[in-house]
């Protein structure tokens, strides 16, 4: 991908359709009663939410059997308060993993490095169904994911240890292209990126962008 100003593709925006909207009905209360009801259904929205991936927790990490020993039993609770904590604090639950969409710029080393911090990594894109789950919740927009080259022959792999396979992978068409920015270097991370509707671009490590941390709760 060629350099043209610091990112030609940071102007790039994609339209979604607007929901039809719906004509007000003709008695409608003050604004004010307006507002205050719109917040308290947004909050009982957010509550149901809350509470169903709550009990999805519940479900998936109830003991799997009468004879689990009390220390299995204890890591399912501490796994189950993480999950929970994660989800308040604007985690996504997805097929027993959990995401994070960064609302800041870094670059690609400090964005892993955040993601250490909450014990988790840049997001690993193993699946067909989990690229169109990412990319679909990336709504348009740009995000350092987990790839990143290594090596003098600049081989790809996931920083989280999930094995990449070119055959698996979701680049957009031409890319990887190791494109060199001068004093910046070349290309040697992967973004979930706008073109393509969210297939993968090889970017300078260097850039800030947002990111996406992806947690397993299936692991420790």
């Amino acid at each position: 991908m060629a350099a043209l100003g610091p990112d030609l593709y940071e102007t790039l925006q994609i339209r979604y359709p607007r929901s039809p909207t719906r004509a007000l009905a003709p008695e409608s209360p003050p604004a004010a009663s307006r507002w205050a009801l719109g917040t308290a259904v947004g909050m009982g929205v957010v509550m149901v939410l809350v509470l169903g991936a709550a009990l999805a927790a519940l479900i998936t990490l109830r003991p799997q059997s009468p004879s689990e020993s009390p220390a299995a039993a204890q890591r399912r609770k501490e796994q189950l308060g993480r999950w929970l904590q994660g989800l308040s604090l604007g985690w996504l639950h997805h097929r027993g993993k959990i995401y994070y969409f960064s609302g800041e710029k870094k670059p690609w080393g400090e964005a892993e490095a955040a993601c250490r911090f909450t014990h988790s990594h840049l997001a690993s894109i193993t699946s067909a169904e989990e690229q169109d789950y990412l990319a679909r919740e990336a709504r348009g927009g740009s995000y350092w994911i987990g790839l990143v080259a290594t090596g003098s022959g600049g081989s790809w792999r996931w920083v989280d240890g999930a094995a990449y396979s070119q055959a698996q992978s979701f680049w957009a068409p031409g890319q990887p292209d190791s494109q060199d920015h001068g004093q910046w270097g070349q290309e040697g991370c992967a973004q979930i990126h706008p073109v393509g509707n969210g297939l993968w671009n090889d970017h300078n490590c260097n850039f800030t962008f947002p990111w996406i941390c992806k947690r397993d709760l299936s692991r420790p």
